[in-house]
Order: C-alpha cells, then structure tokens, then sequence
C-alpha cells in the first residue's frame, strides 16, 4: 500500500538539522538549518526557540514545494547503510592508500576512512 506523500507526510520525515552558535553585537544566537533542504534556516536567541522556528520554515517550505508541483527531497534512512561499500580504484591509487595506512600506521580501511572524512569536508565548504 503506497503511502500519501502530504504535508503531514513530509512534517513527519527524520529530519536532520545543523545548529551552529555565534555571536553578533555582544549577543550569543543559534542559526539552524535542514541539512536536506538547502537555504532552509533560522535563527534565534535559544535552540529551543531555534527549533520552533525552523519546524515553521520546514512547514513553509514543504507546502510551497506542494503547491509548485515540484519533487521534495526526503531525508536519508541511516538504518539503510551498513558500512560496507566496494570500491575499485586503479594500482595507483591502492599503492598510494596502503603508503598512507603504513605511515599513519592504521589499517587501510582507517585510512580509506581518512582520505575521505578530508575529501567531504573540503567538498562540503565549497
């Protein structure tokens, strides 16, 4: 049985949301965003408040995309992902991965790990 895809449908969704702290003219505030919903933030003098506020704007947003007939991007599952992932690479590379595992003195799985915690980060601030 195919479920309804509405407003409650969405508002119900495992959201997930970045709250960073800052501090402008003496005063500390919260800006909270939806990780999957690019440009959709707030902010507010507590993350309590913060988080009132940011359910209103996903509320907003949801609804508008409704309205414009247009696709909703839906937050990922983690319980989906298991950890396990094949990955072919060239000789190059699988030498260069195990030179950096033996140097960091962890296993290449670790190190795999390493190259790419860097390589998002990098991809993410830009």
């Amino acid at each position: 049985m195919a479920t309804k895809k509405d407003l409650k449908y969405y508002v119900g969704l495992n959201w997930s949301y970045t709250i960073e702290q800052d501090i402008h003219k003496g005063k500390k505030f919260y800006i909270i965003r939806v990780n999957e919903l690019p440009g959709v933030c707030t902010d507010a003098n507590t993350i309590e408040k913060g988080m009132q506020n940011i359910q209103d704007a996903l509320i907003a947003t949801i609804e508008l995309y409704l309205e414009q007939g247009d696709p909703i991007p839906e937050p990922i599952n983690k319980e989906e992902f298991k950890g396990n992932i094949t990955y072919r690479t060239t000789s190059e590379r699988h030498y260069s991965l195990a030179k950096l595992a033996q140097a960091k003195h962890v296993s290449m799985n670790k190190a795999l790990d390493m190259v790419f915690d860097v390589g998002i980060q990098h991809l993410y601030a830009s």
